[in-house]
């Protein structure tokens, strides 16, 4: 026991005040605040939104003016050639159409064509099983059985409200810029809106409006990309006429201003030569 005590007194119970520094001292990095924080995860996974990518661009709830010309302007510049290709061939479907057939015919003829085929496509099912399969009548199903059974809405609310609103906003947007045309609030777009509703009524005369309609849907969505792929080209012969015209313009109109000039000498002239009538007491 003497022993085992005076090996335990040995032991040196001496506490260093400081650690030895490590040779590469590690610093750790804070976070700036300026930095975005990272999200946490729900349920071991990101939220549909944070994952999703940013798209930086126009929000229609912000600038809805803005954002209905950059659609349209999408449309019409092919960005998405798919989504341009379907628009015109959708248009000019309906216009070609309703050309030859009433909205009536047209949409008896669509009930007929699905309920016909329908009608064969279910019946074929079931005689397929009552024959191959060797069910019985009660075991037999509607092919459709779950579409029919489903407890849902087939026209989600959501989406019809989101489509109200988006129609009415889309209106209002219509409605404001139509208002500035007529309230004059831009001179030179009031003179050219007028230019062209003139044209377009006169035209209105003698063409049917499904045609105008239709030249109307060619022309926004050909013109402004052959515009795009021959720009150069395009630019060069508007600014050539545009020389020539400003040139003949002022040539011209140096000419006609002396010409009215003359005129107005010799009507003033003629004026002072005609006899003064004098008044009868």
């Amino acid at each position: 026991m003497s022993d085992t005590a005076d090996n335990l007194l040995d032991i040196d119970t001496t506490v260093p005040t400081s650690a030895p520094a490590p040779a590469n001292p590690v610093t750790e990095e804070i976070p700036s605040p300026s930095e975005p924080i990272p999200t946490q995860r729900v349920n071991g996974k990101q939220s549909a939104e944070d994952a999703a990518p940013v798209k930086i661009g126009l929000v229609f709830e912000d600038d809805p003016a803005a954002y209905i010309k950059a659609r349209v302007e999408s449309l019409i510049y092919w960005e998405n050639p798919r989504r341009s290709i379907i628009f015109l061939t959708v248009s000019l479907g309906i216009l070609i159409l309703t050309q030859y057939y009433s909205v009536l015919q047209l949409l008896a003829a669509f009930f007929t064509l699905a309920t016909g085929a329908n009608w064969v496509y279910v019946n074929t099912h079931k005689q397929t099983q009552r024959l191959i399969a060797g069910k019985q009548p009660e075991d037999i199903t509607n092919p459709h059985s779950q579409r029919l059974g489903a407890k849902g809405a087939l026209i989600p609310r959501e989406r019809v409200t989101r489509a109200a609103q988006l129609t009415v906003d889309v209106f209002e947007v219509i409605a404001r810029q139509v208002t500035r045309l007529i309230l004059i609030e831009d001179n030179t777009r009031s003179a050219i809106a007028l230019g062209v509703s003139y044209f377009v009524w006169t035209l209105a005369k003698y063409i049917s409006t499904k045609y105008l309609v239709a030249f109307f849907v060619i022309s926004a969505f050909s013109l402004p990309r052959l515009y795009l792929q021959h720009q150069a080209v395009i630019d060069a012969h508007v600014a050539h006429h545009g020389e020539q015209a400003r040139v003949l313009a002022k040539q011209y109109g140096g000419v006609a201003s002396e010409k009215a000039q003359q005129l107005y000498d010799q009507a003033w002239a003629a004026i002072k030569k005609q006899p003064k009538v004098q008044k009868s007491d």
